[in-house]
């Protein structure tokens, strides 16, 4: 009784850790690929998590989102199957890595990514983002 308990718990285990949808990213790279990944495939629960918690980074947030909000379903597949191609890497210091990217979707269109590290955690200076999108205005 005890062996079938256990092999059932064990599968258990197993099964639930295989239908994870991602492991955590731990690299600056990693955290920029993944929130990249989950804004094109309108999973903002996930992309939050990867947002650094400031006032102003969490208003550019809720920005991004209502964009999408407004796509149409052909719009949202297409972003949903696209891949992040990273244009260029600029590792600032130690703690802040700059990443310039775009998606197969849309080439043409690119973006940049602010990670910053705080308190040994990768995480998305949206900051950045919008104050350079403001600055090529």
């Amino acid at each position: 009784m005890k062996m079938k308990l256990f092999t059932v718990v064990a599968a258990l285990a197993v099964f639930s850790s295989c239908n994870d949808k991602r492991t955590n990213p731990t690299t600056d790279i990693d955290v920029a690929r993944a929130f990249i990944k989950d804004i094109l495939e309108n999973d903002f629960k996930d992309a939050k998590t990867f947002v650094l918690d400031e006032e102003m980074n969490n208003q550019y947030f809720e920005l991004s989102k209502k964009n999408f909000e407004h796509k149409s379903k052909e719009e949202l597949k297409e972003y949903k199957e696209a891949d992040i191609i990273v244009n260029e890497l600029t590792a600032v210091n130690d703690s802040v890595t700059i990443i310039n990217y775009s998606n197969t979707y849309k080439k043409e269109s690119k973006g940049k990514v602010k990670v910053v590290r705080v308190n040994g955690q990768w995480l998305v200076d949206l900051k950045y983002t919008f104050q350079e999108t403001t600055d090529q205005k």
